[in-house]
């Protein structure tokens, strides 16, 4: 009868998470398609898609871990649900974090930046004159009449 309630309760709390999600998801989706309708584009910014990649990692290691130690104790003789139920989310919310912290654009720790060359003595900003051309002179009159 226990593990009834943990599945029932761990099926809930995904029901939960999951619903919050697919709802956050359709009110940008709406915001986005009124912006559309109004000409108006928002600027897609790379950088949001991995924080985006690193928050799931976030959200599916810590219901994962809650739910391992929620399930342990009534576990005792049935892994499988430990295993599909906690472990699962875990080692998924564990993978969206390695791929965040991998597919970052920082350089490695041991390579260097050249350095830029420091001026030593202020120069006068350089201005040029523009240089008269031949395509500059005015054309030759007609001399046929």
């Amino acid at each position: 009868m226990n593990i009834v309630f943990t599945l029932v309760g761990s099926v809930i709390v995904f029901l939960v998470v999951f619903g919050f999600a697919a709802y956050s998801r359709f009110l940008q989706h709406k915001e986005t398609m009124a912006l559309v309708e109004k000409g108006l584009m928002p600027a897609e910014d790379p950088k949001d898609k991995s924080k985006n990649i690193l928050r799931w990692g976030m959200i599916f290691s810590i219901l994962g871990a809650v739910l391992v130690l929620v399930i342990i104790p009534f576990a005792w003789n049935n892994y499988w649900s430990l295993f599909l139920l906690g472990l699962l989310p875990l080692a998924l919310g564990l993978g969206l974090t390695l791929i965040y912290v991998f597919a970052q654009d920082n350089p490695a720790p041991n390579e260097k930046k050249p350095l830029q060359e420091k001026k030593t003595k202020k120069e006068a900003p350089k201005t040029t004159k523009p240089a008269a051309t031949k395509s500059m002179k005015t054309p030759a009159k007609d001399t046929k009449k």
